[in-house]
């Protein structure tokens, strides 16, 4: 079992723009993932949309397994996302990375050092204890176990475009 990282897309009621949501799944592969998508995708079903995905397998030093069994560790993987701002730009710009930290503070402050940090104004979106914030439903009881090794994964996608998936 792998744990992917999507960033998807669609339209929600009451929105005027396209809206996205990052989600994390567990599957043996990307197909196998769009149920689970489609199931807890908050927004109108019809044009929901792939734009990226990644299989996470590598955070800071830390190989990414997947256990039906809980895992007790001090490290955990954390999914943080900020916003910022750039002068003559209207829109608030957004940046995520995964973290390996033993908590919300060290995360957020690994955070603050890799993302938008030539913003006018960085400020915390979300911070997730990735373990504990993921649908267990959608992981199917799948629990994340770092185990380091000293290989690094660069955050970036395996994929990205527009592939529809409802």
């Amino acid at each position: 079992m792998k744990l992917y990282m999507f960033y998807i897309g669609g339209s929600a009621p009451g929105a005027n723009i396209e809206v996205h949501d990052v989600r994390f799944v567990a599957g043996e592969s990307v197909a196998d993932c769009y149920p689970a998508l489609r199931k807890n995708w908050y927004g109108t079903l019809q044009g929901l949309h792939l734009d990226s995905y990644v299989q996470v397998h590598h955070v800071d030093g830390y190989r990414i397994e997947l256990s039906q069994a809980p895992v007790e560790q001090a490290e955990k993987l954390w999914f943080v996302n900020f916003g910022g701002y750039y002068p003559n730009r209207l829109a608030e710009f957004h940046d995520f990375t995964l973290v390996v930290a033993k908590s919300a503070d060290e995360a957020k402050r690994v955070g603050y050092q890799r993302l938008l940090t030539d913003s006018v104004e960085q400020h915390k979106d979300d911070l997730y204890d990735v373990d504990n914030c993921l649908n267990l439903d959608l992981l199917d009881g799948w629990h994340i176990k770092l185990v380091k090794d000293g290989v690094e994964q660069p955050l970036v996608p395996d994929w990205s475009g527009y592939e529809v998936i409802a």
